[in-house]
């Protein structure tokens, strides 16, 4: 058989058989192959914005008023007439976006398409919750293809606009939780409680209050009460990336048919019998095969293993602490804002007490360049962080001494309650030790990212 023959027969051998493999031993989620995420559909959708809430897109009410608070405020809304409870960091990096681009004359705009919730938050349609670090948390994930937009002042010239076909929203929220009572089993009966009862110090004169509802006067000394102690305040917002779920199987399945192909080639050509010639291209397709696993796999895997070596990993509060030690030293004028992704786990260190990590992770800016024009840059950073070996879960009931200072979730001058927590916005006044901090000599060198 000539050459050309060969490689034809070779070439619909590999294919028609290496799609079979494919569909059957991977994992496809087909509906991301279809046009409705391909970019030139997704940037014409979203050319055209729809004016439909979240809600009326099938985000649940009571996640949709949450997204949609923030997003409002993000889009040049106040936050003296916005009703959203920000941690002082993350407000602080907004507010300095916001006030950046209400003095040069510009605004940001976020359009949406193909939502629906993440498969962890699908199941009962709600935030997922736990506790940790002596708060109550919840999280929600909202898959979307995004378009996030950078305007002038009219609306009409876009100086930057950045897709996300496969993008997600995310929102992570806490509040102070009360060790002392027993959690109800039926979340919404807890709600009610928290949002309608709490005790506070009054911060005019000291007196303890059983404050009802979020405002009241002190009765000892008349003065005018607003607490927000129960309600829930944003830790972390986030638009990424999400990675093709099917990328990683396209690959595979390209690899698989190269595997095919290559030992078919010569079988075809020099044996005469087909039965034989394709018998023996199979034998030494599936010994490529596990040689090119042997190399791929134990990649995959080291990760992997690495993180089990992490009590109670979460790679988004890794992302939030990331974020937050990065705030106060490379937010400038020129950078409105970063976001970290994409984080990988190089090393891990367990020692009696500490847990030292080695990441790779790209650190996304976006900078204003003379006052008008926008870039983003990606660039891969590498970070070394520590934090506590077991960190806690609840705090201690016991009341610490503490001197009446600056609450740094809140920003307000604290009055300890009698579990040593912020008065007014129930962060604990204790060393948090489940966040992650980086390297002392590393955060020095960060003001030369910028």
């Amino acid at each position: 058989m000539i050459w050309a023959g060969t490689v034809e027969i070779a070439l619909a051998w590999a294919v028609i058989l290496g799609v079979k493999i494919a569909s059957n031993a991977f994992e496809w989620k087909f509906e991301h192959l279809l046009p409705n995420y391909w970019y030139p559909v997704v940037k014409r959708k979203l050319a055209k914005p729809e004016t439909a809430t979240l809600k009326d897109k099938g985000i649940p009410k009571k996640i949709s008023d949450e997204l949609e608070g923030l997003l409002a405020f993000m889009q040049g809304g106040s936050l003296q007439n916005s009703r959203i409870r920000m941690d002082c960091t993350f407000q602080d990096k907004i507010d300095h976006e916001t006030k950046q681009l209400k003095k040069r004359g510009l605004a940001r705009q976020f359009h949406f398409t193909n939502l629906k919730l993440s498969e962890k938050n699908e199941k009962k349609k709600d935030f997922r919750h736990w506790s940790d670090a002596g708060r109550e948390w919840r999280e929600v994930i909202v898959e979307a293809s995004v378009s996030d937009k950078y305007l002038s002042k009219d609306k009409k010239k876009v100086l930057h606009e950045t897709i996300y076909p496969y993008g997600a929203i995310l929102l992570r929220q806490s509040r102070h939780i009360r060790h002392t009572d027993k959690a109800d089993k039926d979340r919404k009966k807890e709600q009610t409680f928290y949002s309608e009862y709490s005790q506070m110090t009054c911060p005019s004169c000291g007196a303890q209050l059983n404050l009802k509802g979020n405002e009241t006067n002190c009765p000892y000394c008349g003065a005018f009460i607003q607490s927000q102690f129960y309600d829930w305040q944003t830790e972390d917002f986030r638009i990424y990336h999400l990675p093709d779920p099917n990328a990683r199987n396209l690959l595979y399945t390209g690899g698989l048919i190269l595997a095919l192909f290559l030992p078919a080639v010569p079988c075809i050509r020099f044996i005469s019998n087909m039965y034989l010639a394709f018998g023996l291209a199979f034998v030494l397709t599936i010994l490529v095969a596990f040689g090119m696993l042997s190399f791929i796999t134990p990649k995959l895997e080291k990760e992997e293993k690495l993180k089990e070596q992490i009590v109670r990993y979460d790679e988004s509060w890794l992302a939030s602490n990331i974020n937050e030690a990065l705030y106060k030293s490379v937010l400038t004028p020129e950078l409105l804002t970063y976001i970290v992704d994409d984080i990988k786990i190089k090393s891990v260190e367990n020692t009696e007490d500490t847990t030292t990590i080695s990441v790779s992770a790209k650190l996304r800016r976006t900078i204003l360049e003379n006052d008008q024009h926008i870039v983003v840059k990606n660039e891969k950073e590498n970070w070394t962080l520590s934090r506590a070996l077991h960190p806690n879960r609840l705090k201690s009931k016991g009341q610490d001494i503490v001197i009446e200072k600056e609450c740094p979730s809140c920003g307000a001058n604290y009055v300890p309650d009698e579990k040593g927590c912020c008065s007014y916005c129930g962060y604990s006044l204790k060393v948090d030790n489940s966040k992650w901090k980086i390297n002392a000599s590393e955060k020095r060198n960060m003001s030369t990212i910028v």
